[in-house]
């Protein structure tokens, strides 16, 4: 555990260092001269995104951007640059110093302040007013990258976030099901039950812990993240209260618990994925992108649950996690550059409609926009569940908690969480790293 705490140290240096080079670089992105185009005349954009292999990997976004091509053949294309998260993250602070941004980009949340500091980015203010249906069906969404001055990004999508749960396991094990009233104490006796009848209550892997930190960000706003905000994300920011402290011992609880399997520190969120997938664990967190998996997998026996209510907690209990995801962000390079920036619109007013919308839940994605009359599929099972959840009215936060806080604190929040499961860190230690990571 040393070396791997050595290595998120070393990483939240260079994502420190990194973003300290994009302010040095500030006074925007370089206009690319004249918009390029294909063999069919039409004006292409590159589109930068955070997986290897869109097609397999973000399907729905592949399927989207094959739509609009198939639309606008010989007026617009849009070609994907791919990389994995880790060097695209890279790659797109590289391409933002060096001029070659591309037209648009998906970027960390925690990411993107510092681009729209070093104005790199497009206000997309303009855009919204130009399609008021399209503000109207976010919603509100695009608010969480807004500065006050700069609509710097719009929502990728819609991210739901919580537990997944196996009702068959439940059924074998005779528990009934969590329900939005669930305590964290009656919580804790699922957890024995379920660990008595031999099965993983909940499946989780530390490695990569970024992919396994979304059932969490529910924990920390019902212990009042959205209410201290300002504590915790601006200049000053500071974790260690008895706010955060008490959120960390419901964590470690869970760990001495039994919750999660003994090999949690070498296995990845796809190993823990797979562990829910074959029925060896109860539950699993995650979002809407695996409900087409658990559809073929669980198919009408998966759940989904916002969560435990915490009673020793006097903030808000009554909170879903239905949260804008990571911005689409736009080069500021496009403002100078009339062809390309007829494109970039041309393809954002697709993304951002209806049909786009369509293309989203036929994927189980939920898209960041809202237009009547589009609906899951009654064999879409997982989606449905979240649907069903979200049925509720409850209020859910502008953003989701980790994705409020700058990359060293991302960094460090990731390595407290898991650092308390396995007994890495007290909770007190794990927040006086995120102070750390704060300060630094």
């Amino acid at each position: 555990m040393k070396k791997k705490s050595l290595k998120k140290v070393t990483s939240a240096v260079l994502v420190a260092a990194m973003s300290m080079g994009l302010l040095a670089g500030c006074g925007g992105s370089k206009s690319s001269g004249e918009a390029k185009t294909d063999a069919d005349g039409a004006t292409v954009i590159k589109f930068g995104i955070h997986v290897a292999n869109p097609k397999k990997q973000e399907t729905v976004t592949y399927n989207i951007v094959q739509g609009f091509n198939k639309e606008n053949k010989g007026k617009y294309k849009v070609e994907f640059v791919a990389a994995d998260t880790e060097a695209h993250s890279k790659n797109m602070k590289l391409a933002a110093q060096d001029g070659s941004l591309p037209e648009i980009v998906h970027l960390d949340s925690a990411e993107a302040p510092k681009y729209n500091e070093a104005e790199y980015l497009l206000d997309m203010s303009d855009f919204l007013k130009e399609n008021k249906d399209i503000d109207d069906a976010l919603d509100g969404m695009e608010d969480a990258f807004n500065d006050g001055k700069v609509q710097y990004g719009l929502p990728y999508q819609s991210n739901v976030q919580g537990f997944f749960y196996n009702k068959d396991l439940f059924d074998k094990a005779g528990i009934a099901y969590p329900t939005d009233d669930t305590t964290y104490d009656e919580f804790l006796d699922m957890i024995a039950k379920l660990k008595d009848s031999g099965v993983t209550p909940i499946a989780i892997g530390s490695k990569n812990s970024g992919y396994s930190m979304w059932e969490f960000n529910e924990f920390f706003s019902r212990y009042g993240w959205e209410d201290n905000e300002k504590s915790y994300t601006g200049d000053k920011a500071k974790y260690s209260n008895d706010d955060m402290n008490a959120c960390f011992e419901k964590i470690k609880g869970l760990a001495d618990a039994g919750a999660f399997p003994e090999n949690m520190a070498t296995i990845e969120y796809f190993d823990a994925k797979q562990l829910f997938n074959e029925g060896k664990a109860a539950m699993f967190g995650t979002g809407q992108w695996d409900c087409a998996e658990f559809d073929k997998n669980i198919g009408e026996h998966i759940g989904f649950w916002w969560g435990p209510k915490f009673e020793d907690s006097s903030y808000e209990q009554n909170i879903a996690m239905k949260v804008p995801a990571a911005p689409l962000v736009v080069s500021s390079a496009v403002k100078d550059n009339d062809k390309a920036k007829e494109a970039v619109y041309a393809f954002l007013k697709y993304y951002y409609g209806e049909e786009a919308a369509k293309i989203s839940y036929e994927g189980s994605i939920f898209p960041a926009t809202n237009y009547d009359g589009i609906a899951a599929t009654d064999s879409q099972y997982a989606m449905n569940a979240m649907i069903t959840a979200l049925g509720n009215g409850w209020k859910t936060p502008k953003a989701a908690p980790d994705q409020t806080v700058t990359p060293a604190v991302q960094e460090a929040m990731y390595d407290a969480i898991f650092g308390v499961m396995q007994g890495t860190y007290s909770p007190k230690d794990a927040l006086k790293n995120m102070d750390s990571a704060a300060a630094n």
